[in-house]
């Protein structure tokens, strides 16, 4: 490794490892504040040791405190990323930074992502000053198995504490991914999720020995089993109409499981069906072309006609970055709206209904403590906005990130004194 290799790590590591203190007192003026529902309401906000203390129109900030004009600014919850695999890879091409899946593996839904979640990539920071303050993370299938495992909830402190819920899903892939794992149709696919889920109903009694299940082994089918009784979800990725009917029908055969279905590209086709089932789905409003033949049927309006038919959905960033950094979450929020879904909807998509699935406490701003909020230097939806101030659990988090670190080191207005390949 070269020394201005070394020099360049260490500076970036130091900087995201050292979390400097923030003073907890601040006057926000005259800002749109906006709910966990997106209503919206210009006010005054006044915090005081990490809580807030007052909130309404025409407050009058105390002698001394720090200002924060908030005209054009907003101050809203943070943002909750319904699916990522942030803090499991760094470089996806480089294997030993990449702990999304395990190709030779024998196990399958036992595969733990806490066991891999890495809180210190700097895809976290990176992801953070964008607005995001918990994420869904989800290992990735692989092999011979349509399960990925056990995944988790993390807030993007960077702490090593960091986890919020180490067990709270399994992930499934059934349309093209899953068909390829199963031996290559999807009648493969169900058969084996439909062996797996009874191997887990049958667990533990089933088992003499580890290898008495169907296709599932007695760690397998213990890991599963929550699932089976509806105490985590199940998160199904599938596109295409016949799959999300066939989901349908499995919900139908095993009514317990509590179904999250990840893409829907096709989802508007059989909307009513995914609403009286109460199956909820992740969706991209981005993704409105097809990519693949099970996404021939993608269109712009997949949301619109969901929400329409009242099916209970999620807005995600699965067509840019998902798999390291939800960055782009907003933004993608915003195209929906820009197609015509209302901002208050699109706004809880990416907030308040994926935290209500896996049972975050609510982050709605009202007098007492702080738990998750951000100061925007604009609209959250539009993607020329960033957070000026993020709060985490109360906390007061950096902004700074090896990527804001990178660009002021290179910036050719940088007047440090230091030789130019040393900044």
């Amino acid at each position: 490794m070269s020394q201005r290799l070394k020099i360049l790590l260490s500076v970036a590591s130091a900087a995201l490892m050292c979390a400097p203190a923030f003073a907890q007192d601040l006057f926000i003026q005259d800002a749109t504040v906006v709910t966990e529902a997106g209503q919206q309401a210009d006010t005054d906000i006044l915090i005081r040791g990490g809580q807030i203390a007052q909130i309404g129109s025409d407050l009058t900030a105390p002698d001394g405190m720090d200002v924060l004009d908030g005209a054009g600014q907003w101050v809203t919850p943070g943002l909750f990323s319904s699916f990522s695999t942030l803090g499991l890879v760094d470089v996806a091409a480089e294997s030993s930074t990449n702990d999304m899946s395990a190709s030779d593996a024998g196990t399958s839904v036992s595969e733990r992502a806490v066991d891999s979640f890495n809180p210190r990539t700097a895809h976290i920071a990176n992801t953070r000053r964008r607005g995001v303050t918990h994420a869904v993370v989800s290992p990735s299938p692989s092999g011979e198995s349509i399960f990925a495992g056990i995944g988790l909830i993390v807030s993007t402190t960077g702490d090593f504490e960091s986890v919020v819920n180490d067990s709270a899903f399994v992930h499934v892939a059934l349309g093209e991914t899953g068909s390829s794992r199963a031996g290559g149709s999807r009648s493969a696919a169900l058969a084996q999720l439909r062996a797996a889920l009874d191997d887990a109903q049958g667990y533990p009694s089933r088992y003499r020995s580890p290898s008495d299940g169907d296709t599932l082994s007695r760690q397998d089918a213990a890991a599963l089993a929550p699932a089976v009784r509806g105490d985590v979800p199940m998160i199904i990725a599938a596109s295409r109409a016949s799959d999300l009917l066939g989901i349908v029908r499995l919900k139908e055969e095993y009514p317990g499981l509590e179904i999250i279905v990840l893409g829907a590209t096709e989802g508007w086709q059989v909307a009513d069906a995914l609403a009286a089932a109460d199956i909820k789905v992740i969706v991209d409003p981005v993704q409105d072309l097809p990519s693949k033949f099970e996404d021939l049927g993608a269109r712009y309006e997949n949301v619109l006609l969901l929400d329409e038919a009242g099916v209970d959905y999620a807005i995600s960033n699965l067509t840019s970055f998902r798999v390291t950094k939800p960055a782009a979450l907003g933004q993608h929020a915003g195209n929906a709206v820009g197609n015509g879904l209302s901002w208050d909807k699109a706004f809880a998509a990416i907030t308040s209904t994926p935290a209500g699935w896996f049972d975050l406490p609510s982050s709605d701003i009202a007098t007492g403590p702080i738990t998750n909020l951000v100061v925007w230097d604009g609209d959250p939806l539009e993607a020329t906005s960033a957070p000026l101030k993020v709060w985490i659990d109360g906390e007061e988090q950096s902004l700074e990130s090896r990527q804001s670190l990178l660009r002021d080191r290179y910036n050719p207005l940088n007047e440090s004194d230091m030789p130019h390949k040393y900044r």
